[in-house]
């Protein structure tokens, strides 16, 4: 499946390739890769693990998001946004039966279940974007 080209992407902050990527930086290389999807960047933004730091990176994934309309039923290459405390820093790409695939600090990009018992809890949203039929 073409998930399987993007595990094992080592997590690196500003990240923006295969030879290290964040979050956001992966969701951005699969839609360019698999989509033809030209994200903006946003580079510069996440560039430590400081708190401040995250804080700046919940403001422009809130700003980022009216490109994103939100759906209630999340299909393949639809991003999912995760809450860490009050803010949401975190993101991934689904692939289908609840699964999504990420990258954070500490491990490279993964599968992992977004219904488990560690992330469910964490979920605040899924957007797709707009203008753009995946199916």
């Amino acid at each position: 499946m073409w998930w399987n080209n993007y595990v094992g992407i080592p997590f690196k902050c500003d990240g923006r390739d295969r030879n290290g990527a964040d979050c956001y930086g992966l969701v951005a290389l699969i839609y360019q890769e698999q989509l033809g999807i030209e994200l903006n960047l946003f580079n510069g933004v996440f560039i430590n693990q400081s708190f401040s730091c995250l804080k700046n990176v919940a403001r422009v994934m809130e700003d980022e998001r009216e490109k994103w309309e939100r759906v209630e039923k999340p299909i393949v290459f639809d991003v999912i946004l995760l809450r860490f405390s009050e803010y949401v820093w975190h993101c991934g790409v689904i692939i289908g039966n609840k699964k999504m695939i990420h990258v954070m600090t500490g491990i490279n990009s993964c599968i992992e279940n977004y219904n488990s018992i560690t992330w469910r809890q964490r979920v605040a949203e899924f957007r797709r974007y707009k203008n753009h039929s995946f199916a």
